[in-house]
């Protein structure tokens, strides 16, 4: 997978350290010129120094050749423009952001995942589950005002402690995103097993939203 990262500060380090060791192929965009000299320096990836909103230099990075493009400077704004000119401009086919100010969600909305992203983990998490993210954007774009995003934790007197996730019974049209354990990001498979205290994020709608926080809650 060739990714293009825009936005070299702590998020954007973080994303480079776990797309390299999935071997992904990574490009970065930086406007600070001493980042820009860390970052090669440090991962050893091909850095673009300069502005990540003007199309010459999305060009040069290769825009037209990745698979998935990241905005994850520190202002809103100009992810929003990344992520806009990604899509619309260079047919990229899929744009991820991180929301740094709260209440911002909804300019995002358009992107196909009503998803506030503010976890470096989560969003590596997202990229990785290319085919979830597609079908979710056929549900959220036909109904996102009714899709809520859950964060629960997983209690002690759950049932499910230590099974299988194809061996659990999910409400219709609840997904599972992805699963926090202490400083570790699970993307979520069959046979992945839930733990007392994971922190999992999942979507869901909001008629079965009770129901799939009982179920890791004990009750």
């Amino acid at each position: 997978m060739f990714v293009i990262i825009v936005g070299g500060g702590k998020v954007g380090s973080y994303l480079i350290k776990e797309f390299l060791e999935k071997d992904y192929k990574v490009h970065v965009v930086e406007n600070n010129k001493e980042s820009c000299r860390l970052l090669k320096k440090k991962y050893g990836v091909k850095v673009f120094c300069g502005d990540g909103t003007k199309e010459n230099l999305l060009d040069q990075a290769g825009i037209n050749e990745a698979d998935v493009v990241l905005a994850v400077t520190g202002d809103d704004q100009d992810n929003l423009l990344i992520c806009q000119m990604s899509e619309r401009k260079f047919n990229v086919p899929r744009t991820f952001t991180r929301v740094n100010t709260p209440g911002n969600e909804k300019l995002f909305d358009w992107l196909g995942v009503n998803v506030a992203v503010s976890s470096s983990s989560i969003l590596a998490a997202l990229v990785e589950r290319e085919v979830t993210i597609q079908d979710l954007s056929v549900i959220l774009n036909k109904d996102h005002d009714k899709i809520e995003l859950l964060r629960i934790t997983v209690d002690g007197s759950c049932k499910f402690i230590d099974k299988k996730l194809r061996n659990i019974d999910f409400p219709l049209e609840s997904v599972l995103v992805t699963i926090l354990r202490g400083d570790e990001s699970i993307v979520p498979r069959g046979d992945s097993i839930i733990k007392e205290n994971d922190l999992l994020i999942a979507l869901t709608k909001r008629e079965y939203k009770e129901e799939l926080i009982s179920l890791f809650s004990g009750g």
